[in-house]
């Protein structure tokens, strides 16, 4: 009886601590992701203030960047003659990268494949005349290239705050996001930093009660405002022309590009699956889509930049060795040559970064670029464009 007594006593004593721990965890991660998980206000508010300071910002969460690119784009389409498409991994492309006096916004989106970028911009070229370029990825090393398209016919337009619903958000939505390392982590960073405050009282109400942190400084000058705790104060979000600063990821160091390479060759890699699951073919009406769009876009005197996004130097050229994905890979490449020779098409082929000059520390994983990487592959692809004026049709790399 004893025993049982100390067993119980241990017992409650732990579920005691352990409650005295996570219930104020919860409680004051429930108040930040309150605004975190889903707040259209908070996009609307980041828009606009991005509008008026030109700022670096984002409305969270991060996972979900339609709402407040949409907002974006919206806002920006009046004085833009050049739109960006594709997934995270196109986020890298910025203004600067085209001809001067080129209007730019970056509309790319986390997660945002092939078959919706194609919709979108077939909206843009429907809706918007003055729209004169689509800059559109054809992403296979995340497999949207393989994936079917819907019927060219679709439209996806750019969705407004004002017409969305409050997400709605589960307890054990709230719970799991309130619990999650991230958030953890995050909490007892801002924690550390009320308290080291001079002011702690103004610290935490700037923390936990205000929708979004104070204005500040980036190093290159730009203002900054972060409408989220996660990252807060470090420049991470999008810049004015849509592109990301991808300030919260560490460059890829050359030993972590062998370790990074190496696993993405093994059969059960998400590179190789794309490759051999499809065999290498586009997915269904992918390119009768790019081809209408491209038709549709010169009829009207603009025209469809096509790109392969650019990958860790070294990474293609692995898997084009690789039994398991060498002819895959191989097949996708003379289809896409072939299939734009036809249509007398160019595809920026940026697979291999390093025949452009990029390093492994102008990558923030096997096939996120970051701006410096995207310069180099679009200098010489403009240089060479100029040179030649134009380039022969299929794919175009450096010799």
């Amino acid at each position: 009886m004893d025993d049982a007594r100390r067993h119980f006593t241990y017992a409650a004593i732990m579920l005691a601590t352990m409650a005295g721990v996570m219930l104020p965890v919860l409680a004051l991660n429930g108040m930040l992701g309150a605004r975190s998980l889903g707040n259209g206000a908070a996009v609307r508010h980041a828009s606009a203030w991005q509008q008026a300071t030109h700022g670096i910002t984002y409305a969270p969460p991060l996972s979900n960047t339609r709402p407040f690119k949409s907002a974006r784009l919206r806002e920006r389409l009046p004085a833009i003659d050049t739109v960006v498409f594709g997934s995270s991994t196109a986020m890298g492309i910025t203004q600067g990268l085209f001809r001067e006096g080129a209007s730019v916004y970056n509309f790319a989106q986390t997660g945002n494949g092939l078959a919706a970028a194609l919709a979108e911009a077939r909206y843009i070229e429907r809706t918007q005349p003055q729209v004169r370029k689509l800059v559109i990825p054809l992403d296979w090393a995340l497999g949207f290239l393989y994936e079917p398209a819907g019927d060219i016919a679709g439209e996806l337009a750019p969705a407004s705050p004002d017409d969305e619903a409050p997400a709605q958000v589960s307890l054990a939505q709230q719970f799991q996001d309130a619990l999650s390392l991230p958030r953890v982590k995050n909490l007892f960073s801002l924690l550390k930093d009320v308290v080291r405050a001079p002011s702690p009282a103004a610290a935490f109400r700037a923390a936990f009660l205000q929708e979004a942190g104070d204005d500040y400084r980036c190093a290159d000058g730009s203002p900054a405002r972060d409408y989220d705790t996660i990252f807060r104060g470090t420049c991470t979000g999008f810049r004015f022309d849509g592109s990301a600063t991808f300030a919260n990821l560490e460059p890829v160091t050359r030993q972590r590009a062998a370790s990074l390479i190496a696993g993405a060759v093994v059969a059960s890699s998400k590179y190789a699956l794309a490759l051999t699951r499809s065999r290498g073919a586009p997915g269904g009406n992918v390119l009768l889509q790019l081809e209408a769009l491209a038709r549709a876009m010169r009829a009207r005197g603009g025209d469809v930049l096509l790109f392969m996004p650019p990958l860790l130097p070294g990474l293609e050229r692995a898997l084009l060795a690789a039994p398991h994905t060498a002819t895959p890979l191989a097949r996708t490449r003379q289809l896409l040559d072939d299939w734009a020779r036809a249509r007398r098409l160019t595809i920026l082929d940026a697979g291999q970064s390093e025949r452009f000059g990029c390093t492994s520390g102008e990558f923030v994983d096997e096939h996120h670029a970051l701006p410096a990487c995207y310069a180099r592959v679009f200098a010489h692809y403009w240089q060479d464009l100029r040179a030649t004026g134009g380039l022969r049709a299929g794919l175009y790399h450096p010799d």
